[in-house]
């Protein structure tokens, strides 16, 4: 019960008293736990869900298994995604939400935050332990778009899993297999680190909190450093002075996608839609 140990916590500061256990998905484990709870709502089984990630600080353990996975920033510096292609850099913490029900949740005086998900889709490469499939994040990415309703040409913004390596290619490159090049892109682990678990509930926070704000905060990519290669593929992207959503006026309309990959090929994709 080591794994459920943050969940039981949780139970205890909250008394809730439902069902309590801790899905493990690596870096999808946030997005996992987004399709756990809406399915749990949508199921009428629960009006409101907490869901999250978490991990302690980067271990000796931890960074000497990236080390020896040739997929870390192994100068110490900070990793910028879509960049030098380098590594990551590894970092700990913890991401939590109150997923609910509308009317259950309003009646109650809450209020929604920036925007609501509305798909999502999950797979395994069945593959590698290591390196990302190309069918498999597609899979994912598929079965959330088609789940929301969506179509490509009606996407606004989309955050990446990116984790400043060569996977960071063929992540674009899938990317605009789906969506137009009109999609505004950002990729954060240059800002939060790569948590094995929470980094992906981190990016998502952010894109929410942006749509809450008006505005795609920073990242730490420079318009000048982007990856020659990448950037000839897409070249719309969050850079280090972030976006105003009033700059483009049909982000209120529009959908938003996140997409998370983690170790041992299980993927992730949520997408999300302002609320009206």
């Amino acid at each position: 019960n080591i794994h459920n140990t943050p969940s039981s916590q949780i139970t205890m500061m909250g008394r809730i008293t439902g069902l309590a256990f801790a899905p493990v998905a690596a870096c999808a484990t946030f997005g996992v736990t987004v399709k756990l709870g809406m399915d749990a709502i949508e199921r009428g089984e629960a009006k409101a869900v907490v869901i999250g990630a978490t991990e302690p600080p980067p271990l000796p353990v931890t960074v000497a298994g990236f080390y020896r996975a040739r997929i870390i920033s192994a100068d110490g510096g900070v990793s910028k995604p879509l960049t030098q292609l380098r590594g990551t850099h590894v970092s700990g913490g913890s991401a939590i939400w109150i997923l609910g029900d509308w009317e259950h949740m309003t009646s109650l005086g809450f209020e929604p935050l920036g925007m609501e998900p509305v798909g999502v889709g999950v797979s395994a490469d069945a593959d590698h332990i290591i390196t990302p499939s190309k069918d498999g994040p597609l899979n994912a990415v598929r079965q959330a778009v088609a789940e929301a309703g969506a179509e490509p040409q009606e996407f606004e913004t989309w955050d990446l899993h990116a984790t400043a390596t060569p996977g960071d290619f063929q992540e674009v490159e899938n990317l605009r297999s789906v969506v137009p090049g009109s999609v505004l892109v950002s990729a954060r682990k240059g800002t939060f680190g790569h948590g094995m678990g929470a980094a992906g509930g981190w990016e998502l926070t952010a894109q929410y909190l942006g749509y809450e704000s008006g505005r795609l905060f920073p990242t730490r990519l420079g318009r000048s450093e982007m990856y020659q290669e990448i950037g000839a593929m897409h070249d719309l992207f969050v850079f280090d002075d972030g976006c105003d959503l009033a700059s483009r006026p049909d982000a209120a309309r529009r959908f938003a996608g996140k997409l998370s990959m983690g170790v041992g090929g299980v993927n992730a994709c949520v997408v999300s839609r302002p609320w009206k």
